[in-house]
């Protein structure tokens, strides 16, 4: 048998010979011996049931999913251990036996994910995250001994609140905001404008003072560089961050919106789907909110106060034909709503001026609204785009800016004028002789902002972006405003700066990356360029923090530069965001 099988089935050895000649000489009987007590009407086991019935299941682990340490998720890592530092406790002592909880272990009152997922009382709010959520103490239900840490939105350091813990995470809880026992000092509810705030996750400090907003941004920044760049704090180099600058416009402000639905999978629409914003889990806080905006994942938003008017006239107009659309969708999407601004010419009406595919209301006329530039007393109409490709145009600090409404622009055009004339002074070179000339590079150019509101005073500028459609709309901005001495090239991320031919004396250089900041590669090439100064504006302050301290620390010539100032910019009014200016001066 063996030689036959060699000789026609020569792949069969290699899968093992012997064991297959066994099994066809011997095969293995189907079925065990019955035993006494299966025979009363039953089937008789295989051998293979027999073992998965005594065989021990499998237990689930807990698989630690790998984050930025400047995303909000890496930094509440740093936020945990600044509050234990300062109450006494280690991680050990709010560790939580996720693994017991996948696998539902049993414990004396029942299984221990239900023992963890409860009500808490009287709970006090000792910390605030950078996300603006309020960190608290409580007991451990499970372990006796140890303690748990809790994260509860809309608190305020020295509520004492009423919680309950739904998530449980190896060293936090996730928690919904119940009940408000007794008020912080600092907590303003009267102050809130929006029936959704406290169910919705786009706002966190409308029960703030906007001084106070301000104030929890510049610990945000200086938070940021404590945990990200704590060399640099710990030998002085970076002095007391400076009082972040407040937005013309609390409210009213955002250009941009952008509400979503969802359509469950395999099932036909019968009831529109909430349109609008996240809903920020279950919270219980705000009794006159209970029903507003429904109960599902995504709230039913009508109106968002943080918006601008004209965006909110498009918000209006694009639900209501929603109304009548909804059950034509197969698949959720998500709505752009871009404010569109035009320079008016007083020769013609305003309705010749305006693009027939802005937003309509449903007699088919163009909503807009006819203001008034407060620098420059302009006559301008604002509208409501909806289709990303379309090209939008903006209006700041005098200059008219195009770009697709569906790409990356600032979103707070009242603050603009303030964070471009800060950006300019500060790109001055110091203890310059009179006539002598200066250079601009703008690294991340986009589509030319910062280029062409910093082009006066300044003998040239180069613009670098990695995107070629960028590039074409920042040429086409800086033609359209008359601006002559900005040059716009596509630059290859490892050599950034291979075509930039200024005195590196006489060159100063803004950056404004992406929020995941900038990479390692490009900081050597800049301290290697080694411009006299660097302007450098980030949404992201953490990531910021961490490339400051690389440059200075790691890079050849980063050492002779020192941080002139750090400042914060509020672009995001009632918000946890805070954008922030790093200024930087060679030595």
């Amino acid at each position: 048998m063996g030689a036959l099988i060699r000789q026609f089935y020569p792949s069969i050895i290699a899968s093992g010979l012997q064991s297959f000649c066994r099994k066809m000489i011997t095969p293995e009987p189907l079925m065990t011996k019955i035993e006494s007590s299966d025979i009363h009407n039953k089937r008789p086991l295989t051998q293979s049931a027999s073992n998965a019935r005594n065989k021990k299941p499998k237990l689930k682990k807990y698989k630690t999913k790998k984050v930025d340490p400047t995303s909000p998720r890496g930094v509440l890592e740093f936020e945990i251990d600044e509050l234990l530092g300062k109450i006494g406790l280690d991680r050990e002592q709010i560790r939580n036996d996720v693994s017991a909880i996948l696998n539902d272990v049993p414990k004396v009152n029942g299984p221990i994910a239900k023992a963890y997922h409860r009500i808490v009382n009287n709970v006090k709010i000792l910390q605030s995250t950078s996300n603006g959520d309020g960190m608290a103490l409580i007991d451990n239900p499970v372990e006796i001994e140890k303690k748990q840490l809790a994260l509860i939105p809309f608190g305020l350091v020295g509520d004492v609140v009423n919680i309950n813990v739904y998530k449980t995470h190896p060293y936090h809880v996730e928690t919904d905001l119940l009940d408000v026992i007794e008020e912080s000092p600092s907590r303003k509810d009267e102050l809130i404008t929006c029936k959704y705030f406290g169910k919705c996750s786009g706002c966190q400090f409308q029960f703030l003072s906007y001084n106070e907003q301000l104030e929890l941004k510049r610990n945000t920044i200086t938070n940021a560089y404590k945990y990200f760049a704590p060399r640099l704090v710990a030998e002085k180099v970076v002095q007391k961050v400076g009082l972040t600058f407040g937005s013309p416009l609390e409210l009213g402000y955002r250009t941009k919106l952008t509400p979503h639905f969802d359509v469950p999978r395999r099932r036909t629409l019968e009831s529109k789907p909430p349109l609008g914003f996240g809903q920020k889990g279950k919270q219980k806080w705000r009794k006159e909110t209970l029903d507003c905006g429904g109960h599902s994942s995504i709230l039913d938003i009508e109106e968002c106060p943080i918006g601008t008017a004209v965006v909110n006239m498009g918000m209006r107009n694009e639900r209501q034909k929603f109304e009548i659309n909804y059950k034509n969708y197969k698949r959720g999407a998500t709505i752009l709503l871009r404010e569109n601004t035009t320079l008016l010419d007083n020769s013609c009406s305003i309705l010749e001026q305006l693009k027939d595919d802005s937003s309509k209301d449903m007699d088919g006329n163009i909503s807009f609204l006819e203001v008034e530039d407060i620098r420059t007393g302009a006559k301008l109409a604002k509208t409501c785009v909806t289709n990303t490709r379309q090209v939008v145009r903006e209006y700041v600090d005098g200059y008219t800016f195009r770009f697709s409404a569906g790409e990356f622009f600032q979103n707070n055009n009242a603050i603009l004028p303030l964070v471009t004339k800060y950006v300019r002074d500060n790109l001055q070179i110091p203890n310059s002789e009179p006539g002598a000339p200066n250079y601009l590079v703008d690294a991340y150019c986009g589509s030319g902002l910062f280029s062409i509101c910093s082009s006066k005073g300044v003998g040239k500028v180069i613009g670098v972006e990695i995107s070629a459609d960028s590039v074409s709309f920042a040429e086409t901005n800086a033609k359209n405003n008359g601006v002559e001495n900005c040059h716009f090239i596509v630059g290859k991320a490892e050599k950034l700066f291979e075509s930039i031919d200024m005195p590196c004396d006489r060159t100063s250089v803004i950056l404004d990356p992406p929020r995941k900041g900038c990479d390692e590669l490009f900081l050597k090439q800049l301290a290697e360029y080694y411009p006299a100064r660097i302007v450098y504006i980030s949404c992201n302050v953490h990531s910021q923090a961490r490339d400051v301290e690389y440059f200075i620390k790691e890079t050849e010539r980063g050492s002779r530069y020192k941080i002139e100032s750090l400042r914060g910019f509020d672009f995001f009014p009632q918000t946890h965001h805070v954008e922030s200016v790093c200024v930087m001066s060679r030595v």
